[in-house]
């Protein structure tokens, strides 16, 4: 099973992006959490978003705070930003 796994890592290449770019993001994902509110799935395309940041959604023209953010380990890890090819909350 792991050089399976070995095996996916050497031949498929990682997501890439521009760190230098305008932050995007793809949310994929959410849920209503009632002590956080909506938590969004994204995976970053370029950029970098950080905590406290606000950002704006263009499908729903909606904006927000970020008001905490982080990886999946399985459980939820904050951390200070997600860069460009990142997948977190």
């Amino acid at each position: 099973m792991i050089e399976v796994l070995e095996r996916i890592v050497e031949r498929i290449p990682p997501p890439g992006g521009d760190v230098d770019a305008a932050p995007r993001a793809l949310i994929f994902d959410s849920e209503f959490d009632q002590y956080r509110g909506v938590v969004a799935y994204v995976r970053v395309v370029d950029g970098c978003f950080r905590k406290g940041e606000a950002i704006r959604a263009m499908v729903g023209a909606s904006s927000a705070e970020i008001d905490e953010i982080g990886f999946f380990s399985p459980e939820m890890r904050a951390v200070g930003e997600l860069r460009a090819g990142e997948v977190g909350y």
